[in-house]
């Protein structure tokens, strides 16, 4: 099996485990992250990073177009959903699980430098893991900034009529008519 097959398997196994890991309604809501801060800006570093000659694809085979290769983008988008459903909420977690999903990116382009499919020409482990922590950081960081910013937003206010629509227990609310007292003997008398 030629080794540019490594593109469609890992991606295979990362939405295998996507999909096995994290609910749909879930998958739903981070994969807006994950595609526009994980495959978007993937393919914008793959181009500068070919373009500063750092780094770059090689033996793509069938997978690539222009240095560019079609599977890591999405593989990066199945990446980020599992890194966003997984990040702690408190703050001094969080730093450490950026720092450790920045040493597995880097462990896997060295496994990928290894099969001769990618090519870090500076280094194999400082500037990979420096590059990776800044786009985990600034990625983690988009997303706080994005997900507060959705959370915040206050919804439409709505005339009572849509409020009834929305909340079907209003819709067959009981009216009830405050009791007459007819005394018989009071001044008003109903004619």
């Amino acid at each position: 099996m030629p080794k540019y097959f490594i593109f469609p398997i890992y991606t295979l196994v990362l939405f295998v485990s996507v999909l096995a890991l994290v609910p749909r309604k879930d998958i739903h809501r981070l994969a807006f992250y994950g595609l526009f801060l994980g495959a978007i800006p993937d393919v914008i570093l793959i181009l500068l990073l070919h373009v500063s000659g750092l780094a770059g694809y090689r033996n793509l085979g069938p997978f690539g177009f222009l240095n560019i290769p079609f599977f890591p983008p999405i593989a990066w988008t199945a990446f980020f959903i599992l890194f966003l459903y997984f990040l702690p909420r408190v703050k001094p977690w969080n730093y450490l699980y950026v720092a450790a999903a920045a040493g597995y990116a880097t462990m896997f382009s060295n496994i990928l430098q290894n099969l001769n499919v990618f090519q870090w020409h500076y280094g194999n482990l400082l500037i990979p893991y420096i590059f990776f922590i800044s786009w985990f950081a600034f990625f983690t960081w988009a997303y706080y900034r994005l997900h507060s910013y959705y959370k915040q937003q206050q919804p439409v206010q709505l005339s009572n009529t849509a409020q009834v629509a929305r909340r079907p227990a209003l819709k067959n609310r009981v009216i009830r008519m405050p009791k007459l007292k007819l005394n018989p003997f009071s001044k008003n008398k109903l004619k």
